[in-house]
């Protein structure tokens, strides 16, 4: 008998976690149950078969599941994965319930204690989803972390604290006292050099790289817009479209003592900015300022007078172990169709792609293992805030043991359900009332094109693109992608087919930001519907055909 799915499960909720104490000298420590878990996954490639692996979570799942009495229960037939029955997935109020927790989680920098946290409970909730067969696999990290940062002027009539928005992760690392000296100004137009930035600290604008609808519409190759609501000469601007990696490498490379980025916007819309993300450890200690500030401290630079500046970014640098989730439900072939997602974030919907995961889990382990032609593999990513190491460490791990060959498809979802804010004339954040824009990323292979659109359809998320690589020459590297998005790692670096499902709202990389209140999770749950269809619908095409890149791409949109 199937039941409707009903009243939300609410786990419980940390209050306590602003960013000083997440970001801790203690939290190098790994759990040691982590350590001790059994990675089948490993074993299961080299005996091409899979592996029963224990429940490692800190809670019993009998225990730990007994309040989910308001999720669907009863086992599913092969019709349903056929087509999927709507009635018989995880609330709309489940989702927010949870975008409520990751909010409440704070920023879950790349193996924090709130990271790690955070990958317990997902393990916790894929048990109680009926996922019997849960490992972790670790991923050895070279962590850059702080808990205090500190700017302020030195001597002179401003001496005193300047107001930072944020501190640029993996830029640097100062003393404990900071460093102290005079600030110079550079313009875009002037680079960096050991003559013009040596020994100083340099105030520099965050470069912006504003882009048009038109400019993804000419790479799409598939469009769901039925209101029509896209226009070519739209203006699209978002912050992960500028990526100051390139400027800070200068700026460690001419010698500067530190750095100071001015980021076009208001404090309140500024402030939690955390980017690049790329793990590479720099030698510009830098924090970044709101443009009023900004502002400010260019008037001082100008005055003639060499204004000291003393800017604190006490950063530990340290040997860490996070870890990647995996979870298995076999199904009637050894081969794998993966969904992935990534578990470390700045906010709640960065990332809520493994909350929707559990509700796909929840559903397709009621199938009889018969009616799913592939077995599915769930990959819970760790370290896309540090430069995609968590994937890149799978893809290294298992490159000679057979895994990566009987892997026929992999699709990553990201930003689930964002809704568009956009900076009003004073600067701040407001809704527009539309949702944001999204796209599936994907190289061009036919069927892939095919399911990414059906999704789209299927779950009415509009406006939406089908969107070819857009960097197709990139080597899968955290500053070369082929595309935005986690799953560029494993098609990038890796060669596996891939669909990336991805959004990127103005405030997608903002710690303190709350999201919970920006995600429509009616749509995520439609599009948590929709990708679980995609799952099922692309387990039943072909490996060579999912491998084969097509010369024409017939748009289905057509």
């Amino acid at each position: 008998m199937k039941q409707q799915s009903g009243a939300a499960y609410k786990p419980a909720i940390s209050e306590e976690n602003p960013v000083s104490k997440q970001m801790s000298s203690g939290l190098v420590r790994v759990r040691k149950h982590a350590r001790a878990v059994v990675v089948c996954v490993a074993a299961m490639a080299v005996a091409a078969a899979l592996c029963a692996c224990s429940n490692s979570s800190g809670s019993a799942p009998g225990t730990a599941c007994a309040a989910l009495s308001g999720w669907p229960v009863g086992t599913l037939d092969a019709a349903d994965a056929s087509t999927v029955d709507p009635t018989q997935f995880l609330s709309a109020a489940q989702l927010n319930t949870w975008g409520v927790d990751l909010d409440n989680r704070g920023l879950r920098a790349t193996g924090t204690t709130a990271h790690e946290n955070y990958i317990d409970e997902l393990h916790t909730r894929l048990a109680c989803a009926g996922v019997t067969q849960l490992s972790y696999e670790e991923v050895p990290l070279t962590r850059w972390s702080v808990d205090n940062w500190s700017l302020s002027i030195v001597g002179g009539p401003s001496a005193g604290p300047v107001q930072t928005a944020a501190y640029v992760p993996y830029s640097g690392v100062t003393p404990a006292q900071g460093v102290t000296a005079p600030l110079v100004y550079l313009d875009a137009n002037t680079p960096p050099t050991a003559a013009n930035a040596a020994g100083k600290i340099v105030l520099f604008d965050v470069p912006q790289a504003p882009t048009t609808v038109g400019v993804f519409e000419f790479l799409s190759m598939a469009t769901y817009d039925p209101d029509h609501s896209l226009s070519p000469t739209d203006v699209y601007n978002r912050p992960y479209l500028a990526m100051p990696g390139a400027l800070l490498n200068e700026l460690s490379a001419a010698g500067v003592a530190g750095a100071i980025g001015i980021l076009p916007a208001p404090y309140a819309t500024a402030h939690g900015a955390y980017y690049p993300y790329d793990r590479i450890l720099r030698s510009a200690p830098s924090l970044f300022v709101d443009e009023n500030v900004g502002a400010q401290l260019k008037q001082l630079a100008a005055a003639g007078s060499a204004t000291q500046m003393n800017l604190v970014l006490p950063a530990e640098v340290t040997q860490v172990m996070t870890r990647n989730l995996i979870g298995i439900i076999p199904g009637a072939s050894t081969d794998l169709t993966v969904i992935n997602s990534h578990t470390d974030g700045t906010n709640g919907l960065e990332d809520n792609g493994p909350n929707a995961i559990v509700g796909m889990a929840e559903y397709l382990t009621r199938l009889p293992s018969s009616a799913l032609p592939r077995t599915i593999m769930i990959l819970l990513s760790s370290g896309h805030f540090a430069g995609g190491i968590g994937a890149e460490t799978f893809l290294s791990a298992h490159q000679s043991d057979g895994l990566l060959s009987r892997i026929a498809s992999v699709v990553t979802i990201e930003h689930m359900g964002a809704q568009e804010y956009l900076p009003d004339a004073n600067g701040l954040l407001a809704p527009t009332g539309n949702p944001e824009l999204g796209a599936f990323f994907t190289p061009k292979i036919q069927p892939l094109v095919n399911a990414s659109y059906n999704a789209l359809k299927n779950a009415d998320a509009k406006p939406g693109l089908v969107v070819q690589p857009t960097n197709p020459g990139g080597d899968g590297s955290a500053d070369n992608p082929v595309w935005p998005g986690e799953g560029q790692y494993f098609y990038g670096i890796g060669g596996l087919p891939t669909a990336n499902y991805i959004t990127g709202p103005y405030y997608l990389l903002n710690w303190g930001v709350t999201t919970a209140d920006k995600i429509d999770f009616n749509r995520m749950r439609n599009e948590m519907v929709a990708f679980t269809q995609m799952q099922l619908d692309l387990s039943r095409v072909s490996k060579t055909d999912l491998a084969t890149i097509s010369p024409v791409i017939v748009s289905p949109s057509n």
